[in-house]
């Protein structure tokens, strides 16, 4: 059991954004799920078990912050680690995703390597 694979939850409207980190998060040996909204990130979270989640802020319908929000109101999901992935460099932004429960906050264009590192000592 000590070697089955830390699922990630990659949530951006971005295609490109997500593939990308699909394949960086794969080769590293991490299984990976993929929402295209808020609305079904929390349906994923709902019905399976996932250890980390990389969140976009900007998406339409439902945004980063209100996907956080619920995230952490739930008991089921509250201490699954949130990291932020945003365009958006606005240090409010930031100051706001940290004050609400996110457990790091990454600017894109993203530093694949980092962002890999830094979910591999979350979940250490």
């Amino acid at each position: 059991m000590e070697n089955e694979k830390k699922t990630v939850l990659l949530v951006d409207d971005s295609a490109t954004n997500n593939l990308l980190l699909q394949v960086v998060f794969e080769q590293n040996d991490f299984a990976v799920e993929v929402a295209f909204s808020g609305k079904e990130a929390l349906k994923t979270l709902s019905k399976k078990k996932i250890d980390v989640v990389l969140l976009d802020l900007m998406m339409p319908h439902m945004s980063g912050f209100d996907v956080l929000e619920a995230i952490r109101g739930n008991e089921a999901t509250a201490k699954i680690p949130v990291l932020i992935v945003s365009a958006d460099s606005e240090q409010a932004d930031e100051d706001k995703a940290m004050a609400m429960g996110a457990n790091h906050y990454f600017e894109k264009p993203l530093q694949l390597n980092a962002i890999v590192e830094k979910v591999k000592s979350i979940l250490a």
